[in-house]
């Protein structure tokens, strides 16, 4: 068996410690401070574990893209098939967790082209799944109104990581009166959300 093919063989959940610790690193400091030390120190564990599983840091930060693909593609799939799919879609866009980490991968993605090609391939993937799902929703809400899935699923992703990443600045002016604007379309194509 060569090295490669040995590489992070046991599962002994450190694998799953060391991505949970650099998304921490990540979103408290930045994707700078997620150094093979912090991640190792962060996780618990001796420095050389994160080289026994990710044999380079680009290795650990593409793990952390596709593990989190993986949570959004199925967080995905369950808004999709629940009552109220477009307010589903809404409030997983609105999270500012995952507008800060996206934000944090877009920074490392300009500096490692291996990123920058998972974070857009992953982009990719999500984006034209969604607007598979949204195409039939739009024609059913919108007939004759000029919507398109693929308009839909960017004016949502658009104003939701906006309004997330400026919430997370302190930037607030236009929130209160976009967000009802947003509402009041989720209201009368998706229905109104249960209280």
């Amino acid at each position: 068996m060569s090295a490669t093919s040995r590489v992070g063989q046991r599962n002994t959940g450190t694998r799953d410690k060391l991505l949970d610790a650099t998304i921490e690193i990540m979103l408290d400091e930045g994707y700078a401070a997620a150094t093979s030390r912090r991640v190792a120190e962060k996780a618990g564990v001796q420095r050389a574990m994160v080289y026994y599983y990710f044999p380079t840091m680009d290795d650990l930060y593409l793990a952390v893209l596709r593990r989190g693909y993986e949570a959004n593609m199925e967080a995905q799939r369950e808004a999709l098939a629940s009552e109220k799919p477009l307010h589903a879609l809404w409030e997983m866009t609105v999270d500012p967790r995952g507008s800060r980490l996206t934000t944090e991968f877009m920074a490392l993605g300009a500096h490692r082209e291996p990123i920058r090609e998972e974070l857009a391939a992953g982009a990719e993937q999500f984006r034209e799944a969604q607007v598979e799902a949204l195409a039939e929703m739009v024609r059913d809400y919108a007939e004759g109104e000029g919507l398109h899935a693929e308009v839909v699923s960017v004016v949502l992703a658009s104003i939701g990581r906006t309004i997330g990443l400026e919430n997370g600045l302190g930037i607030t002016t236009g929130h209160e009166r976009t967000l009802k604007l947003v509402a009041e379309y989720l209201d009368r194509f998706d229905g109104p959300r249960p209280n």
